[in-house]
């Protein structure tokens, strides 16, 4: 039994690519690291950077091919060839134009070649089958991964698992029910954005029980940190209309807080950083 109930449970992560090395996390990439340390050795010359179609959040994938570039750099190794396959129009479109011709920029003078509106599906003997594009040459790909709704038992849901929620977090077709983070049809699956989406909740429920605040929809800002190999790239804008150009692609944070947490929000931020201080 409840009186109000936040779905709060993230996302299944699934392997996307078949054939390809799947990113989990940063604290499961020991396969990426040899694919890096391949190249490094020369044993291989081409490797491709990619992600499923869907709601998955890209920008890892981009970090990961920095990452790369910076180490090898630093090696002295000249011959690897490195390559982002995305199915986005431009490297990290949501952000914004501004901040997407940063990335671009900045993929650019690395030599990171990028090819963009590229579906993969399977890579096999050094080819990448994408779609509708043609196949990428590759000695190794490394994909993120897909993500799938949990489909929790008589919680609504679509076909891909997600809950469908209205513009203040309720799930639709429930009473005193709302659901938050990756769980939900919102398409863009990232830290920042679930905690607004959390405030919006917080908010509704306030406002059902008497309180005296305002109910607001949401109106999501994309914060997001880039680490290159070398400074981070801190980008930023609103994902709705109605707000002219917000696209920004800065050296330094734009917005308030600790500036090396990955998630930018009201409380989880300071909160996460202060638990950093204190585990330090």
């Amino acid at each position: 039994a409840y009186d109000h109930l936040i779905v709060a449970c993230g996302a299944r992560l699934l392997a996307s690519v078949p054939g390809a090395v799947i990113f989990w996390g940063v604290a499961d990439d020991g396969r990426v690291q040899d694919v890096v340390r391949e190249l490094r050795e020369g044993k291989l010359h081409r490797v491709a950077f990619t992600m499923p179609g869907g709601g998955t959040w890209a920008l890892p994938m981009y970090e990961l091919a920095l990452l790369a570039e910076s180490e090898l750099s630093k090696q002295g190794v000249r011959d690897a060839s490195l390559v982002v396959v995305t199915p986005e129009d431009a490297p990290l479109h949501l952000f914004g134009r501004a901040a997407s011709e940063r990335v671009a920029e900045l993929l650019a003078e690395r030599g990171i070649e990028v090819v963009t509106g590229a579906v993969p599906i399977h890579f096999e003997e050094g080819q990448l089958a994408t779609s509708p594009r043609a196949a990428i040459e590759a000695d190794a790909v490394i994909s993120l991964p897909r993500m799938e709704g949990r489909r929790i038992g008589d919680v609504p849901h679509d076909l891909a698992g997600f809950v469908p929620v209205d513009e203040q977090a309720r799930v639709r077709g429930m009473q005193h029910a709302y659901a938050v983070g990756d769980a939900t049809t919102f398409s863009v699956k990232q830290g920042g954005i679930a905690t607004q989406q959390a405030d919006v909740a917080a908010e509704a429920i306030a406002a059902e029980l008497g309180c005296d605040v305002e109910a607001e929809p949401l109106d999501p800002v994309l914060r997001g940190v880039l680490w290159t190999g070398a400074k981070p790239l801190y980008l930023s804008g609103y994902l709705a209309g109605g707000h002219g150009e917000t696209s920004i692609a800065s050296d330094e944070p734009p917005w308030d807080g600790a500036a090396e947490g990955k998630i930018v929000s009201r409380y989880l931020t300071p909160f996460l950083d202060q638990a950093s201080r204190s585990a330090v």
